[in-house]
């Protein structure tokens, strides 16, 4: 697998954090570009921007990316949030020449006033027969100047409820995390940098299988690992490597779904006797060489 490049200095490192994240897992999955983009609605030439950490991916980018690489769309999402929050534009300052809110401006609001005066007193006409327009059910003041926009008052507790949830998605965020190098990357030989075999991620469906040689091995399309153990009970996309490269020496296991079941485990300890392997039904990395010979 080609070592990706590196990000610029100037990345946030929220940014960096969820561009990294996102590289990890397209790695873990061993889907090309173009691979990654048929499964999804986002272009080749979009993905490379997004992992390249020119542009922040949108948020259904990223929860597009956890489904067809067996990831996860929660901690993705509370990643992609925290990321947006250090791109998000600034409240834009006042013009010098603006005037400071004047002390009507920050009076209650006109269901307040309409509560405190009296209905006659407020539609009484003015002297001289014509409607008082400058009250607060006025179209327009008596100086001719524009109606003032009303300005909704912020409460403490508003305040307090988006603090707390900011709180909570930096929490999950950091959680989700591992120690890393300054670039963002983990450690080699650090648990973080260790391969995990998700378990399941999402619902048995049907693949293709795309077989190809490359390097003198055989792949099907779905992943590259060379060690990564499978078993029953797993479902993933990589099982779906699984099942195309069993079926194609001769052992039917009974669909390419992605899910590691009882005809697949059958299928997989047909072919160990075939090749004289411990028939345990596990796929580990002696199972893997010999599924990945392509034979005559």
């Amino acid at each position: 697998m080609p070592r990706w490049r590196a990000l610029p200095e100037s990345t946030d490192p929220r940014v960096r954090r969820l561009v990294v994240e996102l590289r990890r897992l397209k790695d873990h999955s061993g889907l090309s570009m173009v691979a990654l983009a048929s499964r999804t609605e986002f272009s080749k030439s979009s993905w490379e921007r997004y992992l390249n950490g020119k542009v922040v991916p949108p948020r259904h980018a990223v929860e597009a990316m956890a489904d067809a690489c067996g990831g996860d769309r929660i901690g993705l999402a509370a990643l992609w949030e925290v990321a947006t929050s250090a791109t998000a534009p600034g409240p834009t300052p006042p013009a010098p020449h603006e005037p400071r809110p004047s002390k009507e401006a920050q009076e209650p609001q006109e269901h307040e006033v309409s509560r405190a005066v009296p209905a006659e007193t407020r539609e009484s006409p003015a002297p001289g027969g014509r409607p008082d327009t400058g009250g607060p059910d006025g179209d327009r003041p008596d100086d001719g100047r524009p109606p003032r926009r009303r300005r909704p008052v912020a409460t403490v507790a508003g305040v307090a409820v988006v603090a707390a949830g900011l709180a909570v998605l930096v929490a999950v965020a950091v959680a989700i995390t591992w120690p890393g190098s300054p670039s963002g990357e983990p450690e080699p030989g650090t648990a973080a940098a260790t391969t995990r075999v998700p378990t399941s991620t999402y619902s048995a469906e049907t693949f293709p299988c795309y077989f190809h040689l490359h390097d003198g091995l055989l792949y099907a399309g779905h992943s590259t690992t060379l060690t990564d153990p499978y078993h029953v009970g797993i479902t993933v996309e990589a099982v779906a490597e699984v099942q195309c490269l069993v079926r194609r020496h001769g052992f039917d296991p009974k669909g390419i779904d992605g899910s590691f079941g009882p005809n697949t485990r059958a299928a997989v300890q047909a072919f160990q006797r075939s090749r004289g392997l411990t028939a345990d039904g596990i796929v580990g990395p002696v199972t893997w060489r010999e599924l990945r010979n392509p034979g005559d």
